[in-house]
């Protein structure tokens, strides 16, 4: 019995003497979590100097209208592009801008490229579907695409009724759609699709031009230099101009006669005259401006304060940016440097905007 209670005896002081190493093991911990803090950041993080993309899901209404127009069939990143630049900060959008532009599914998908600098996110729009039971207006509707390609081949003196039925047959809207439900005519450079009073499909009538859209001219690296060339001669001529855009197929036919050409802040507007037989519509170019042919003693004065050691780009955007023609342009699109009391702001060579480079002494 005395044995058996001086053994508890002992395995009471075991139990009690490893407490202090729990505790002592618990301080060590809590010893290492202080030493060791959830690092809260780098304090000399800044956002300040980062772009603000456009994000497609939030485009204005104005904007949302347009793009919903394209839910079709046959829709191209070049009229998808168009509705785009007339939202704020997009002026400058261009199709590699762009990942996908899909109708799918009766769906319209538009989704940015990851290396975009002015777009991001995906902008989606379901389509409603034409009911078989509405009748159609010809007038309202907007054709596109493949429909469109081919309903201009029959822009032409006697044209193929049945070549346009298959035309139209490629929307799926016009399924039911027959011959004894219009009839075509083509008179002044226009093919005419009309309605038949009796149709129970469609009413009203559709115009397709044969002539060649300006708007829908997309631009190739070849012409967009030469179009750049030729903006930065003192004189701009017609004939040149044209000559650099016949280098383009759907151009070939292209007269100095045919179109107007005007140039204004950094925007080149080639217009179609209203007598051309062939084309119709107007192409726009935004070139690259000298920027020492840009300044204003105004602005040479306000970029005065940033030539000193150090200048700040920020300051020197925000300022060049008053110029027309310059609003979009980013602190990627500039070096700025100050070298031997002056200062000297030079276009960087992924710039679409500017070119060249300026002097401004202190």
């Amino acid at each position: 019995m005395k044995r058996n209670k001086l053994l508890l005896s002992f395995g009471s002081l075991s139990v009690f003497s490893a407490i202090p190493f729990i505790a002592a093991k618990c301080d060590d911990t809590s010893e290492k979590d202080n030493k060791n803090p959830i690092n809260p950041g780098n304090p000399g993080d800044t956002t300040e100097n980062q772009v603000v993309k456009v994000e497609l899901d939030k485009l204005s209404d104005k904007v949302k209208q347009e793009l919903n127009k394209l839910a079709k069939d046959g829709v191209t990143k070049a009229q998808v592009v168009t509705a785009l630049k007339t939202e704020k900060g997009l002026e400058n959008l261009t199709e590699s801008d762009l990942a996908k532009v899909e109708f799918k599914n009766n769906k319209l998908t538009i989704e940015a490229n990851n290396e975009s600098k002015l777009v991001l996110g995906t902008y989606e729009y379901s389509a409603q579907k034409q009911t078989p039971d509405v009748v159609i207006d010809l007038s309202k509707v907007q054709v596109n695409g493949e429909t469109k390609k081919l309903l201009k081949a029959e822009a032409k003196e006697k044209p193929d009724k049945a070549k346009v039925l298959a035309a139209l047959k490629k929307d799926n809207n016009f399924a039911k759609l027959t011959e004894s439900d219009f009839e075509v005519s083509f008179k002044d450079s226009t093919l005419t699709v009309k309605a038949a009073p009796n149709s129970k499909v469609i009413k009203g009538e559709l115009s397709i031009s044969s002539k060649t859209e300006l708007d829908n001219i997309t631009l190739t690296e070849e012409v967009k230099k030469g179009l750049q060339t030729e903006t930065t001669k003192s004189q701009l001529k017609t004939e040149d101009i044209v000559s650099v855009l016949k280098k383009l197929l759907e151009l070939k036919d292209l007269d100095s006669k045919d179109v107007e050409i005007k140039k204004e802040s950094n925007k080149l507007t080639i217009a179609a005259k209203g007598t051309s037989a062939k084309f119709t519509g107007t192409l726009n170019f935004v070139f690259k401006v000298m920027l020492n042919m840009v300044m204003t003693e105004d602005i040479k004065k306000e970029l005065q304060s940033e030539a000193k050691y150090k200048p700040n780009t920020s300051n020197v955007v925000n300022i060049l940016k008053k110029i027309p023609g310059l609003v979009t342009l980013k602190t990627d699109d500039v070096k700025v440097e100050f070298d031997t009391g002056k200062l000297v702001i030079s276009a960087s060579e992924t710039s679409d905007l500017i070119m060249g480079t300026v002097s401004i002494w202190k």
